[in-house]
């Protein structure tokens, strides 16, 4: 088959879970005999054309569009006549048999999808709440969890720091929770009129979608209780490569090696681990290790805002090829997952079940489907405190020295999820 996987970003621009995941995927189908074209966002940091750049990253062809995106601009965010052009005569050109979105937002025109439709079949990943959410997490402006837009009255809020109905913000709130959506009807609100917009343009998409992958079945639940129209479902969690773990090993130290690897943004809970870590009152035994990306401003803003000058011990380490995460693993002996939002199947506990890294993960659900073995620690969601005492009991027994024993199956390998996505390509999932 000639597979286009379309994704907001790739690497080696970006190594984040749906990125690795797209590109890990792609290099599987390759070696089972499928023609793959990779089509992707590459964020222009100055204003100017659109552009393609077409290169190939580790063996997978990519097809770049390049534009500078302004989500604060959020028609052209979500609607860009040009992006259509150039996704449409690509298309025209690959010639798929199908097409796999891993990701449809982010960044990339929802008109890009519709030029498909009813043409060539597609099938959608859900990779986190975007297609109900704009913000992605279903967290609120202040990383409070939201059940959903409330045909978008909660997300003025959230996006455009406007009220809905009344001046006053704690009646606001209020209103946005408890009073239905047509009360509005009559004001002229256009931020809301885009939200709408929005919403319906992806719920057609998903609609005509000949199938939805979810990882997890929570957050299918969530575009349950969304009252989300579906395709064709198929519950199926991420694959990883196996191979670069089958010979791990730690480097030897005298001090508990503490990493942190992913976004640098609130939603991903860096503050609370630095929060934790910061009241321990010898800091002697241990070292902070964070490895992220900081190329966008909000990112730098939210770094500074940590005080990571608390901990005696830290390193920031910027970010790595994935293809090295064994590598860094083998320097790291507590892997921190403090996550605020409901997570759907990241990668990066994944990673630390193959290589026996002990892991201390968030309460919040979607973080791993099931969670068996010694060595899989658990704290409350946003709670430092309870995160603290946890780690100073690791100090305290030493068993931060021991692996991390987990169950066999924890986690799929990618060779088995590529057979369950052909089938389910072929129509048997």
């Amino acid at each position: 088959m000639r597979i286009l996987y379309l994704t907001h970003r790739f690497p080696p621009d970006h190594f984040r879970g749906t990125e690795v995941y797209t590109w890990e995927l792609g290099k599987e189908m390759l070696k089972r005999g499928h023609t793959v074209l990779a089509v992707a966002v590459r964020e222009l940091q100055e204003e100017g054309p659109l552009g393609l750049v077409r290169d190939q990253y580790q063996g997978v062809e990519v097809a770049r569009i390049c534009k500078r995106l302004r989500p604060d601009r959020f028609a052209d965010y979500f609607f860009d006549p040009k992006m259509d052009r150039i996704f449409s005569d690509l298309v025209k050109e690959f010639k798929p048999d199908l097409v796999h979105a891993t990701y449809f937002l982010g960044g990339l025109s929802l008109g890009m999808l519709k030029s498909v439709s009813g043409k060539i079949p597609f099938f959608i990943t859900i990779t986190d709440y975007s297609a109900i959410c704009s913000r992605g997490q279903l967290l609120d402006r202040d990383l409070k969890l939201c059940s959903g837009p409330r045909e978008g009255v909660r997300c003025l809020s959230c996006l455009f720091d406007r009220n809905w109905l009344f001046k006053n913000t704690g009646l606001d709130r209020w209103s946005r929770d408890h009073l239905p959506a047509w009360v509005g009807q009559f004001k002229d609100q256009p931020e809301l009129d885009l939200v709408r917009k929005r919403n319906r343009a992806i719920q057609k998409i998903i609609l005509s979608a000949k199938g939805a992958v979810f990882a997890h079945p929570l957050t299918l639940l969530a575009f349950h209780h969304n009252r989300v129209k579906l395709p064709p479902v198929t519950v199926l969690d991420f694959g990883v490569d196996y191979a670069p773990f089958r010979e791990h090993r730690k480097f030897p130290s005298d001090r508990m090696r503490i990493g942190f690897i992913g976004q640098i943004l609130p939603h991903k809970g860096l503050h609370i681990l630095v929060d934790a870590l910061a009241g321990i009152s010898d800091q002697d035994p241990f070292e902070l290790k964070i490895y992220g990306s900081l190329s966008d401003p909000a990112e730098k803003t939210y770094f500074d805002s940590l005080g990571l000058d608390r901990i005696k011990n830290q390193q920031w380490l910027g970010t790595f090829d994935y293809s090295r995460m064994n590598q860094i693993l083998e320097g790291i002996d507590l892997l921190s997952v403090p996550s605020l939002w409901p997570e759907n199947c990241p990668l990066i506990p994944k990673y630390g079940l193959l290589s026996g890294t002990r892991l201390l993960l968030s309460s919040a659900p979607g973080i791993l489907v099931r969670a068996e073995g010694d060595g899989i620690d658990f704290s409350g969601v946003g709670n430092a405190a309870r995160l603290r005492e946890k780690i100073e009991d690791l100090l305290k027994t030493g068993k931060w020295q021991e692996r991390l024993e987990a169950k066999a199956g924890l986690v799929s390998r990618m060779q088995d999820h590529a057979e369950a996505l052909e089938r389910v390509y072929g129509g048997k999932g």
